[in-house]
């Protein structure tokens, strides 16, 4: 290691997956206090080098370099262009990397955000009911059969948010599929594009789209639009909810599996459905499993899922970083 450069204990973790190479890849990122201040741009920097959807930086809240035994963290999320307000996928691998990673004993770990406190929940194996057997199967790992419980805002998108000039972004994301809604959150800046389903077609279409993320990032230009979730009803049986993710403004084509959106379609599809817990595919090419129940009385989503750890080690900072 070069005279002055420094290192940092560094996890990437497939979340909402029991199996590696599944979900959405984070990396995470512990900043002991000897490693603070880390300025914005060094973690932007680092963030472009790590070019996974989102890394997180974890700091104790006690003043220790002991991660394993704090139970309350400060958390923060950037995609290789931003830093992004709320990251469901970032925050449930920081808990994996503490949890299984660093051996922190604790049921329960909170973490101080931009969206407020989030806590995540160590829950076992098979505890959340409904889509648990999707969810563990295929891994015969301790950590990546366990399943994390996230405590998330319910956010509530609404037609009546909708920008003007949304029509482009529309058709460069679903092209001529049928448009059943649209809404929009301004609070993390995302559309809801829910399609009416058709039969077979539709879905295989849904499965089947590619947008232009050039084209769709040049719908947009004001600054309104971080991504796009694309969502039509599942088969009712083992899901309840399908979506997709684009995100060209954030960097990030095709988001794997996206927390923070399902926080969004969870009080949507909670209404359509008449029903508290659904359960979720999001279906990128990776693929991804998660649990919903929406707490609409309480203004919460617990969303749920598993992680599996597949790199561990030391991110070296150069001298002055």
């Amino acid at each position: 290691m070069a005279s002055g450069a420094r290192s940092l204990q560094l996890y990437q973790i497939d979340a909402f997956t029991a199996a590696a190479f599944g979900g959405n890849p984070a990396a995470v990122v512990l900043l002991p206090p000897a490693a603070l201040p880390l300025s914005d741009d060094t973690r932007q920097k680092i963030a472009a080098e790590m070019n996974l959807s989102e890394t997180a930086f974890l700091e104790t809240t006690d003043g220790s370099s002991d991660f394993s035994a704090c139970t309350r963290f400060r958390l923060r999320w950037f995609t290789p262009a931003i830093e992004v307000p709320l990251c469901g996928h970032a925050t449930l691998a920081s808990a994996a990397a503490l949890f299984f990673g660093e051996r922190n004993p604790a049921r329960q770990l909170a973490f101080e955000t931009l969206s407020g406190e989030l806590v995540v929940t160590r829950q076992g194996a098979g505890a959340a009911g409904k889509g648990d057997a999707q969810a563990a199967a295929g891994s015969s790992s301790s950590a990546g059969s366990e399943l994390l419980s996230m405590d998330l805002p319910l956010i509530q998108a609404t037609a009546e948010a909708v920008p003007p000039g949304m029509d482009a972004v529309v058709q460069a994301a679903v092209g001529a599929l049928p448009v059943d809604a649209l809404l929009y959150d301004s609070k993390l800046k995302y559309l809801l594009v829910v399609l009416r389903d058709e039969g077979p077609a539709t879905r295989e279409a849904f499965l089947n789209l590619k947008p232009n993320n050039a084209q769709l990032g040049a719908a947009h230009t004001g600054g309104q639009l971080v991504g796009v979730i694309v969502s039509m009803a599942g088969d009712g049986s083992r899901h309840d909810f399908l979506s997709r993710f684009f995100a060209p403004w954030a960097g990030i084509e095709e988001d794997p599996a996206t927390g923070s959106a399902h926080a969004v379609l969870g009080p949507f599809w909670a209404q359509r459905l008449g029903k508290q817990r659904l359960a979720a595919r999001q279906c990128s090419r990776r693929g991804a499993e998660l649990l919903v129940e929406v707490r609409a009385d309480e203004g919460r989503v617990v969303v749920s899922g598993s992680a599996v750890t597949v790199l561990q080690g030391q991110l070296i900072l150069p001298a002055g970083a």
